[in-house]
């Protein structure tokens, strides 16, 4: 009698260390996407809307500063979206046809589509910047340029370790 409830706490800690094991397997893939998607989804809007309220305040931007930028964010906002978009397509197209071994000419055409693409995507930043710069008055841009130098010497501090080779 002893020796069976003997094997039955043992394969009742084995069951249940075996449900603990199988739960973390299954809650860690699950933990990591919604890391992922934190990343990708909240992240980068989060830095975003940082950078942009430090932005609006070194600038001092007046109100409806503010409101025609916003006005303008919003009147590109669906070509921003499409671009985007298109650009995750064809980097998964690329990436696809680099994996079933696609012949150069297929890898060529679809890295000039996508090339295309990035230039757009460039073209609009421009626009954006030059319409930025457009409602700012003098000491604005001057103070612009002061903020963009040391989040340049910031940047390269951070990540090149501020050397000058």
């Amino acid at each position: 009698m002893v020796n069976d409830v003997e094997v039955s706490m043992s394969s009742w800690k084995y069951l249940v260390a075996c449900m603990g094991l199988s739960g973390v397997l299954v809650a860690l893939p699950g933990q990591a996407d919604a890391a992922i998607v934190n990343y990708q989804k909240h992240d980068h809007s989060e830095r975003f809307d940082k950078f942009w309220m430090t932005l609006e305040e070194k600038l001092a931007l007046r109100k409806e500063q503010k409101e025609e930028l916003r006005k303008h964010r919003e009147a590109v906002k669906e070509e921003r979206k499409k671009l985007k978009e298109e650009s995750k397509k064809l980097h998964k197209q690329i990436k696809d046809a680099l994996e079933s071994g696609a012949d150069r000419s297929t890898l060529d055409s679809l890295g000039a589509q996508w090339g295309k693409v990035q230039v757009a995507k460039m073209e609009m930043a421009h626009k954006y910047q030059k319409k930025f710069k457009e409602i700012l008055d003098e000491e604005q841009k001057a103070r612009l340029e002061k903020f963009k130098a040391e989040h340049r010497d910031e940047w390269e501090k951070k990540y090149r370790g501020g050397d000058d080779d």
